[in-house]
This record gives C-alpha cells, sequence and structure tokens, in this order.
C-alpha cells in the first residue's frame, strides 16, 4: 500500500467529507421510504446505525494492525456525528468490551450497503458503488495515520473488500481485483468509481461489445492433410479471418468456466485464510484480555489479603497499644489510691478521669459536647499532698490524651514575678513553654497577687498567665495551689481566672494515725522497721502539738522530718553497739522516738 503524503489534519478533513457523503446516501433512502421498515427493527435513525457501523469497522481495522494510535482513537471519535461505541476521548487504554462489540457488529451484514443495492435496483442507479467507495476511503484516511502498517493494512481492505462486494453486482471478479489494487496503490484519496468506468469503455471494440480476444492455436501441415477443408474454412481462406467450430467454442467455453472456477476457488481460500487469520487475532486479544483480567483479579487478591494482613497487624498493633495505655492507666491509678488518706481527692481524680473517657466516646460517635475545662485549683495546708497528686494528673491526662509529655514544671511567685518592668512577662512565657504538654504547678499561687504592696508586677503575670493558657489550651494544663481562703482571694483578682478555673479539690490535714502510716511507708521505703512502741510514742508525741503548732507543722512535711530525726537518733544508738546485727540496723525502738 502506497502511503499518501497526507497531513494529519488533511485526513481528519478527508474522513469528514467522506463520512458527510456517506449521510446524504442515508438522507436519500430515508427520504425515497427505504428506511422505514428497517427503522422499525432497530429503532435507530439510517445516520444513527452508520455512526455505529463505522466506528466498528474502524475499530476492526485498528485491531487487525495490533495497535491503535492516540491520534487513530481520536479519528474514530471525531469522524463521525457521535459516539455510540463509547470510545474514550483520552487516555491510551479502551475497555475490552468495545473491542468485543465492534467485533460483533463487524459481524453483521451491512444493512445500509444492501438498502443501497436495492435502491439501484429500483432506480436503475448506483449509489451502492459510491457508498462504498466513500467508506473505504474512511478506511485509508485511519490508516496512513499510522505509518509503518502497510500489509497489515492492505490485508484487511481486501478482506473487507472481498466480504463486502458481493453486494456489487455488476462488477466482475476482475474489475473488483483491478478497483481494490487502484485503491491501495493510489497515491491519493479520492472517489475511483470513475476510474473504473473509464477502464471499462477503453476495453470496448469497436464493435460496441466489451469481449476478450481469442487466438486460436496454430494449425500444422499434418492437421491440414487429415482434416479435408470446409466450406468454413474455404471461406475461412477467403475472408483471412480465423473461424471456430462449435466444439472448439464448447471447448474454450469449458476452459473459461474452469478457469473462473479455480478463481473463485482461490478467492474463496484466500478468504477463508484471510478471515481465519483476523478469527486468531480476535481468539488472541480474547485471550490476552482473559489473562489480564486473571492477573488483575490475582494481584486484587493478593493485594487485599496483604490489606487484610497490615489491617491485622494495625489492629493487633492498636490492641496492644491499648493494652499497654490501660495497664499504665491502672499503675498510675494504683499508686494514686496507694497514697495515705485523701479519700476524697482520689474520688475526685477518678470522677475526672471517668468524665474525660466519656466525652472522648461521645466525640468518637460525634454527639454533642460540653465545654470542659481541665485546668484545676489545689487548695489546703503544706504538706497535704498536693505536689504528688498533680504529678499524678499529669501522667493519667497524658495516658487520656489531653496533654502530649505529661510532665509537671512546679514553680512559684519566684519563678514567675521579676523585680524590673518587662520582665514578668518573659519569665512567664520561658516558664509555660517548659511546661507545654504538661502541667504546671504554681505552688502558693495566692502570692501572686499582693493588693497592699505598690506598683507590684504579680498582676502582670497574672494577665499574661491567663493569655497563655487560653494560646496553649489544647496541650497545658495549670494547676494553681494555696491555702483555701487565699486561694479565693486569687481567683477574685482576675475575671479570666474565675472562669478557667472551675475545678476545685480539697487536700484536709492528716489525722494523726495517718500521718503515723505515712511515717510507716517512709520506713518501709528506708528498708526500716518501725517497732509498735516506737510508732505509740510518734503518736503520743503527735497528740501534744497545740493548734499552733500543728499549722506550723505541716503534715506529710512534718512527719518526714521527725522521721529523718529517729533515723538519726537510731544511728547515735547504734554506733555504740559493736558488729550490730541486721535485725539491729533494720529495727526502730522507742529509745530512737525523743
Amino acid at each position: 500500500m502506497v502511503t499518501a503524503s497526507y497531513s494529519e489534519e488533511k485526513l481528519f478533513e478527508l474522513g469528514k467529507t467522506n463520512y458527510d457523503k456517506l449521510v446524504l446516501y442515508c438522507h436519500r433512502l430515508e427520504e425515497n421510504g427505504f428506511w422505514e421498515q428497517a427503522e422499525q427493527v432497530m429503532k435507530q435513525s439510517s445516520t444513527e446505525v452508520l455512526d455505529l457501523y463505522v466506528q466498528s469497522v474502524l475499530m476492526n481495522l485498528a485491531v487487525h494492525c495490533g495497535r491503535i494510535l492516540e491520534v487513530q482513537r481520536d479519528f474514530v471519535c471525531a469522524v463521525t456525528a457521535t459516539n455510540p461505541l463509547g470510545v474514550p476521548e483520552e487516555g491510551n487504554d479502551i475497555p475490552v468490551n468495545i473491542y468485543s462489540d465492534s467485533r460483533r457488529l463487524y459481524e453483521l451484514p451491512p444493512i445500509l450497503l444492501q438498502l443501497c443495492g436495492l435502491y439501484d435496483k429500483q432506480n436503475h442507479g448506483d449509489m451502492t458503488e459510491y457508498f462504498l467507495d466513500s467508506f473505504l476511503n474512511i478506511l485509508l484516511c485511519m490508516a496512513y495515520l499510522d505509518k509503518g502498517r502497510d500489509e497489515k493494512v492492505t490485508e484487511f481492505i481486501e478482506l473487507y473488500y472481498a466480504k463486502i462486494s458481493n453486494f456489487l453486482i455488476n462488477r466482475t471478479v476482475e474489475e473488483n481485483a483491478a478497483y481494490i489494487e487502484k485503491k491501495l496503490s493510489s497515491e491519493e484519496i479520492s472517489c475511483d468509481v470513475e476510474w473504473l468506468r473509464q477502464r471499462r469503455v477503453k476495453m470496448v471494440p469497436s464493435g460496441g461489445v466489451a469481449v476478450a480476444e481469442i487466438k486460436p492455436a496454430p494449425v500444422t501441415d499434418s492437421d491440414a492433410l487429415e482434416k479435408p477443408v470446409k466450406k468454413t474454412d474455404k471461406k475461412k481462406a477467403k475472408t483471412g479471418k480465423p473461424q471456430i467450430s462449435d466444439k472448439e467454442k464448447e471447448e474454450l467455453k469449458k476452459e473459461k468456466e474452469r478457469k473462473a472456477r479455480e478463481e473463485k476457488e482461490l478467492e474463496e481460500k484466500r478468504k477463508k485464510e484471510l478471515e481465519l487469520k483476523r478469527l486468531a487475532f480476535f481468539d488472541r486479544v480474547e485471550e490476552e484480555a482473559r489473562l489480564a483480567k486473571e492477573r488483575e483479579e490475582l494481584e486484587e487478591k493478593e493485594a487485599k489479603e496483604q490489606f487484610m494482613l497490615v489491617k491485622q497487624r494495625i489492629k493487633e498493633r492498636e490492641q496492644a497499644e491499648q493494652a499497654a495505655k490501660e495497664k499504665r492507666m491502672k499503675e498510675l491509678m494504683d499508686e494514686l489510691y496507694s497514697l495515705v488518706g485523701l479519700d476524697d481527692v482520689k474520688q475526685e481524680i477518678q470522677s475526672l478521669t471517668n468524665l474525660i473517657k466519656i466525652r472522648q466516646l461521645r466525640a468518637a460517635m460525634n454527639m454533642p459536647l460540653m465545654d470542659m475545662s481541665y485546668h484545676m485549683v489545689f487548695t489546703g495546708s503544706p504538706g497535704t499532698g498536693k505536689t504528688t497528686v498533680a504529678r499524678l494528673v499529669g501522667k493519667i491526662y497524658k495516658e487520656l490524651g489531653i496533654l502530649s509529655d505529661g510532665k509537671m514544671i512546679e514553680t512559684d511567685r519566684s519563678g514567675l514575678v521579676a523585680g524590673y518592668v518587662g520582665q514578668t512577662a518573659i519569665k512567664v512565657h520561658e516558664i509555660v513553654e517548659q511546661a507545654i504538654g504538661g502541667v504546671l504547678f504554681i505552688d502558693e499561687a495566692y502570692s501572686l497577687v499582693n493588693p497592699d504592696v505598690p506598683n507590684d508586677f504579680g498582676g502582670e503575670a497574672v494577665d499574661t498567665l491567663v493569655k497563655l493558657m487560653e494560646d496553649h489550651r489544647d496541650n497545658l494544663v495549670i494547676i494553681v495551689a494555696g491555702y483555701t481562703e487565699e486561694m479565693k482571694t486569687f481567683l477574685r483578682s482576675n475575671t479570666g481566672l474565675i472562669s478557667r478555673f472551675n475545678k476545685f479539690i480539697d487536700f484536709p490535714d492528716y489525722k494523726n494515725e495517718e500521718l503515723i502510716e505515712i511515717m510507716g511507708v517512709m520506713a518501709s521505703e528506708a528498708g526500716l522497721k518501725m517497732e509498735d512502741a516506737a510508732r505509740q510514742k510518734v503518736l503520743e508525741n503527735l497528740c501534744k502539738l497545740t493548734d499552733e503548732e500543728r499549722v506550723d507543722f505541716g503534715n506529710a512535711r512534718g512527719i518526714r522530718n521527725v522521721f529523718e530525726k529517729i533515723v538519726m537518733n537510731q544511728a547515735n544508738r547504734l554506733v555504740q553497739i559493736e558488729n550490730p546485727t541486721k535485725e539491729q540496723l533494720m529495727s526502730i525502738i522507742a529509745e530512737d522516738v525523743q
């Protein structure tokens, strides 16, 4: 096949021009009533059927050539008025169902050509020839968009023409061969119907009837002697023109019929071979599509299995993390409950923890949530466990996801208030930056506000603190601590404090029995054991304290001082014993208590 030197734009234009001719022929069929019966059956207009048929044949051409270029795909979409096959206008992948649909439609009889033949028969016309010529031109436009596929294109067009040439009832086998050869060898895409007609005229002799020239076999001398000269032979001698006997005519006729049969058999054989090639190609395409689908299903199955494994590992890791978190929470709550006394404090922390857990469950279910502040006020005398509980609260909040770190930074007035203008805000910023992600514990917070001292910078510290509490409300908890009455005065000093600190936990003074229990814990941690007499003596000393002395005693801090003094007395006693035993080193007796 000769490759025409057309640009892509020109090939698109020629394809559209020939398509427009086909549309005109379709309109002529409809106008003359040849489409009425077909429309009742097919429920489509002639142009709708035309678009479907054109796209189907073009797709079969592309498949036969082994590929479809992007420009060819664009041509399939652009040459027809509609896109009935649903060929994608973008991307290189074309769904397999489009190939299978185009193959099925390609196999159906070309109804439009059949009706063109019926029209020609009734009107002595030649619309079938022109229709087919325009259709072949569209195929050539498609073919020339893919250079280097001449052999495949020629094979397909010859196969297609052999399939539909039966509808051209006025053409001989020789004319069909000459026409398709001209179509494939021409350097331009044009109408070749007139060329075929001119060729017929050139083959007609002067007598007016187109016949093939027949030359008789040469006559030898022996033939002349054996056969008497007939009257026709004399006439032949006189006229100088060869005369053919009836027997020779019969033999020539038989020879012509034999050659015609052979040609027909060869043509049928060639058609079958081409059809087998085409079917084999489609079978290969379908097999590749089946294998691709199997691979896709296998990959999808493997991906799903892999996803399930990953999902299972994530689930197991989340369960392990949750179990570890619950274990840590239990350990923290056990540590809280191991503290001596503070029953109300423990209950408050437990209730707060439960509230946070339920709030998180409501959030996970997209339920409405009430605003909640995590900042707290610890009130009570020194030594009642406020710092210890604040440290545990930071760790608990981390496990609950309220804080990212869970650490505790402890400070007081000296860590927040400076003695110069402009320095206080800087100190507050620095200490808050250290505490982000955890708890900032401010002991004796009431000392920040001192209305009796003029030009005190404590108010500036409180104002700065209130602002930073808002800026870091999602990852910072502040706990302020101090005496009950003083803390009430402190909170009233700034309206911002009252709105942010709405959780109050009171730490009562320890009872004497609780202080003795605390001392027992201290002794156990130090590897010591207090005798009952020693415990009883400490209890008696505690009961002798006056109210004033009790205020200065300091609860757990005071009992620690007492314990440290007892340990010192034990050491002074044991140093006088030569080679004391382990039991003596571990025992605290009444003598050690003063």
